[in-house]
């Protein structure tokens, strides 16, 4: 099953050699390598014929032979590479500029390799093509559940629900539910079945689970016929009985994306009926059932209240959770991360145990000090498996590899692509995207431009995660494959550690244990590709040095290091290095010649008063580079005419207003670039618009993030407000900028930009009272934020921000007068615009709930304080139309723990109630959405993380999030109530500041005094 990504390496490791820039092949060096890539390059098309076979087939033969395969190409790139690694000199000795390479010792494990692929190659499709039907067969006919009450999910049973009753056209009609084995799919689908008004409407009723492998079509023709019909025989019979007849039947546990084709001809035509064919599918890519415009529905996760309603029904029945067991039972229940199967899984095991109503007990299972979460996950990998056996070819090493990362570490897209480009592995930019929308395997979160877009319609997500689920079963794969072995204890070592190509440790600490060193060395330190440090920060230096030799990528961001690690200057492989370490880096770094990503963090973010630290001046010599992350240090241009033309990304380096103009040369197809300058009040400040002018050249730069450090904001200061004053690249995408103090007026040439997309303007980074934008700007901005500026009016002319769709205002304590975008007015198909004002003065709040949308468009305004001694929320949402919004007011409970991370919990868990008033739907949160998604839900409007590596953003303050958690209150007039305890009336629907006179009455001070 490993295959197709041994292949990817093979043939990246033998492009790599042909095109390294300091080897030179020697004598038949070019022929050995060229035959064997030539006999790989059809291996990626063979292998993807399994994909094209039947998922009711066995594959146990074939992942036999996969694993054989596998194991000839890895023994060869292990040959390869030792032999390059023994050509170059020590970590102590200098690399000279050209090493001449004679492969000639290779060529017998070249030519066995050949001939191995050969022989292989015919038996591997033969096996392919006569694979054996799989046992036992899965199909079940007819109904054999119970009409017993459905725990969570009531909003989307109500959604189908009303989709399927207003169904009424003749003919065949499908509906899909699709989502993560163990979802609740099938729960859903039966109480659809068993609801009294669905059974109104569908006269005639049948169930068929389908299952991967099902009975011949025949025999699931007859049995739906027999439950609809009562009988399989006499066509005219069958068409008279259900001719003007509504029918439903459910189709259970769908692999096959044509199964409806199989046996749909056996079934009468009805001329004057409806028959509705309900199908539940463990992803989309089955969901083509030869018909367009399949309305589907994907099954979401449970919330923490109905995965610990869930868990305390199978547990203990109709009796309420012991209060000593509360606290435990709520933490297990968020361990399961709102898997139903998981959830009941767990209380099975609970249930069973005779300690179950001991509170030691569950607290060993919330703290995972015991076997029942592990017991649970060996137990539903079968269910599981099946869904990754019968993924694409191409799909399957990434998805493995994103097992390495832990349950807490939410990973942005760009740093997976780069790690299994590193390791030679990546296939397609797709991968990602497919996995999660079409397969439902991994979990995401949106950035901030697209937080109201549609899914299908983004291109990247802000970050990814897999269930915990399914991680077991991606690290049981990979360990078994020797992909990667994942390390908690010392025991881990002695276990399962032969011939590993990944170590990635989730306890830092045991490279400070000798047996486990020793363990390494002897095991797998000369096949390891790749060290993973995922524990718990570790600050305490380790001895480290176990003899890895061929090491492509190191990840060791969580382990400090006190001096830099001098052996790894000896992994001429290496292509990935992410260290946090505060000291020098050395010179001797440029030996790395094929690393592609540098990433250095500081232990501390401290540095001695004017003692400036420099990367050094070699590092212009690593031409492979493609991403520098380097928190704190200052980068210089070499007085040689040397550059990075293959850099793409420089982020976190400081520079000076002298050294941008020689950088900005240097760095031709940039694509990301985030500095910052610290300014003294003796510099001149106009000499940033010539920094910005030289940042112009850069052609190929899509995200600035321009960052002023300790700004000095010279409010008498007069930049000259010229046409072209200030210059910016022309293709930006995304656009940060802090503590400039730039007037207003240079907005005009940032609105011009023609792709711009989100832009965040931070501490002053432009003064002045008013910012009126020229007509027809930011023709493409959909993200905007303002954070800390003295704006009064934000007053957006006719025809600007036409694709505006999330405006956030925050700490604009002046700001009064906030007027509408044009994507607010435009009718251009439904708009959601969303107006977030944080710590902002009330009238501006009162401003912006003033606002009308357009027929076609809804709004939501969210306006938060912190200025009370308990945080404010009033959130409004307002179709177009003549509707009054309904004011909501959100009390946060300072006691309560903020939970923001969103892992596992979809983001769609909440939906929202629809009401009916005057012809105009009004949505109203404030019935379903529970405190903790209505904190996720803030959170995840935070920053987005882009760019490559290992969390290049997360020490940067434009990626912060909002840690707060809301609370609703039901009932509108306490709402009300509560508003005016706080400063503010409620007039007409509408949330008003009070006068200056009605707060002294009611003994408030001013929202600015305060």
């Amino acid at each position: 099953m490993t295959t197709f990504g041994a292949v990817l390496s093979a043939k990246n490791t033998i492009i790599n050699t042909f095109y390294c820039s300091r080897f030179k092949l020697v004598g038949r060096s070019n022929k050995i390598l060229r035959d064997v890539y030539d006999k790989l390059g059809p291996w990626e098309e063979i292998l993807k014929r399994l994909d094209y076979t039947s998922s009711s087939r066995s594959r146990k033969k074939v992942n036999a032979l996969d694993g054989r395969i596998k194991e000839a190409i890895w023994k060869f790139e292990d040959s390869l590479e030792s032999l390059l690694t023994r050509h170059l000199p020590s970590q102590f000795e200098t690399l000279p500029e050209i090493v001449s390479i004679d492969l000639l010792s290779l060529e017998n494990d070249a030519r066995s390799l050949i001939q191995k692929l050969k022989d292989m190659e015919k038996e591997y499709v033969y096996e392919v093509d006569n694979m054996a039907e799989d046992e036992p067969i899965s199909s079940v006919i007819g109904f054999h559940g119970t009409n017993s009450k459905m725990t969570g999910l009531s909003d989307q049973l109500q959604l189908l629900k009303t989709d399927l009753m207003r169904e009424s056209r003749r003919g065949y009609h499908f509906y899909s539910l699709y989502g993560t084995a163990g979802v609740g799919k099938t729960t859903l689908a039966m109480q659809i079945y068993e609801d009294p008004e669905i059974q109104s409407k569908f006269e005639c009723r049948a169930w068929v689970t389908v299952g991967r492998v099902p009975q011949p079509a025949g025999q699931i023709s007859k049995g739906i016929l027999a439950q609809l019909c009562g009988t399989t025989q006499g066509d005219d019979y069958l068409k008279e009985r259900m001719d003007g007849m509504n029918c439903i039947v459910v189709l259970d546990d769908v692999w096959e994306p044509h199964v409806w084709d199989f046996f749909k001809d056996s079934l009468p035509y009805t001329k004057y009926g409806c028959i509705l064919v309900l199908l539940t599918r463990r992803h989309r890519k089955s969901m083509n059932v030869g018909i367009s415009n399949e309305p589907w529905l994907e099954v979401r996760f449970l919330n923490e209240e109905e995965s610990m309603e869930l868990l305390c029904e199978k547990v203990f029945g109709d009796e309420v959770c012991p209060p000593q067991l509360h606290k435990a039972a709520n933490k297990i229940a968020k361990l399961c991360e709102g898997l139903p199967l998981m959830i009941v899984t767990v209380a099975d095991i609970l249930s069973t145990s005779v300690h179950n109503r001991e509170p030691v007990y569950w607290n060993e299972v919330a703290e995972k000090r015991n076997s029942v979460f592990t017991d649970a996950y060996n137990e539903i990998s079968k269910v599981l498996f099946p869904s990754y056996n019968y993924l694409p070819q191409r799909l399957k090493m990434p998805f493995l590899f994103m097992g390495v990362f832990p349950q807490d570490y939410d990973t942005p897209p760009s740093k997976i692509i780069t790690m299994l480009t590193a390791e030679g592995l990546w296939y397609d930019r797709r991968c990602l995207r497919e996995l999660a929308i079409y397969f439902s395997l991994v979990l995401r979160s949106f950035k901030s431009v697209n937080k109201t877009s549609d899914e299908f319609s983004i291109g990247e997500y802000k970050t990814c995660w897999l269930h915990s689920s399914w991680r077991h079963v991606c690290r049981g794969e990979a360990s078994q494959n020797k992909f990667y072995h994942v390390l908690n204890k010392l025991i881990d070592a002695l276990e399962g550690l032969k011939g590993q190509r990944g170590l990635c440790l989730e306890n830092n600490i045991l490279f400070g244990i000798k047996e486990f060193r020793d363990s390494v060395r002897l095991n797998c330190a000369s096949y390891a590709r790749s060290l993973l440090f995922y524990g718990p920060y570790h600050q305490y230096p380790i001895p480290i040095d176990v003899g890895f030799r061929l090491l492509r990528e190191i990840d060791a961001l969580r382990q400090r290091f006190y001096t830099f690690p001098i052996e790894f200057l000896s992994l001429f492989q290496l292509k990935y290095l992410a260290l946090t370490y505060n000291g020098e880096l050395p010179a001797t770094i440029s030996k790395l010649f094929n690393l592609r990503v540098l990433i250095i963090h500081p232990h501390m973010k401290i540095r001695r008063l004017r003692a400036a630290s420099y990367v050094p001046i070699q590092i212009w010599d690593m031409q492979e580079l493609e991403h520098i992350e380097i928190l704190g240090k200052s980068l210089v241009a070499p007085s040689h005419l040397s550059s990075l033309k293959k850099l793409k990304t420089l982020v976190g380096v400081n520079a000076s207003i002298c050294t941008i103009s020689q950088l900005s040369r240097r760095i031709p197809n940039i694509r990301k670039l985030r500095i910052q300058i610290e300014l003294t009040p003796y510099d001149d400040h106009n000499d940033l618009l010539r920094c910005f002018g030289c940042i112009s050249i850069l052609g190929s730069l899509e995200i600035l993030k321009f960052n002023i450090t300790n700004p000095v904001i010279k409010h008498g200061h007069v930049y000259p407000v010229t046409p072209g004053s200030l210059k910016l690249p022309r293709n930006l995408k995304k656009l940060h900028l802090s503590g400039m103090g730039f007037p207003w007026e240079y907005m005009d040439v940032v609105g011009s930009l023609p792709y711009l997309e989100a832009l965040k303007l931070r501490s002053y980074a432009f003064l002045g009272s008013c910012w009126e934008a020229k007509r027809e700007s930011f023709w493409e901005l959909k993200f905007l934020l303002i954070e800390e500026s003295d704006l009064v009016q934000w007053n957006p002319r006719l025809g600007s921000f036409p694709k505006l769709d999330y405006l956030s205002l925050k700490h604009c304590y002046k700001l009064k007068e906030v007027s509408g975008p044009t994507s607010i007015y435009a009718e251009l198909g439904f708009e959601i615009v969303a107006i977030e004002l944080e710590d902002c003065n009330p009238l501006a709040l009162t401003c912006a709930t003033q606002l009308q949308p357009a027929r076609t468009n809804k709004l939501t305004v969210i306006g938060s304080s912190s200025f009370y001694e308990k945080p404010i929320t009033f959130k409004y949402e307002r179709y177009g139309g003549d509707h009054i919004p309904k004011a909501i007011r959100e009390v946060e409970d300072s006691d309560k723990e903020g939970d923001v991370e969103g892992g596992g919990i979809d983001e769609d868990t909440n939906e929202k109630d629809r009401e009916e008033n005057n012809g105009e739907k009004c949505t109203s949160d404030h019935e379903d959405i529970k405190e903790e998604d209505y904190g996720k839900e803030i959170a995840n409007r935070g920053e987005d993380d882009e760019g490559k590596g290992a969390d290049e953003d997360s020490n940067d303050e434009d990626e912060e999030e909002n840690d707060h958690e809301y609370s609703y209150e039901e009932q509108e007039t306490e709402a009300s109530a509560n508003i005016k305890e706080h400063g503010c009336v409620e007039e007409d629907g509408r949330l008003m500041p009070m006068s200056k006179s009605m707060r002294a009455s009611q003994g408030f001070e001013s929202a600015a005094t305060k």
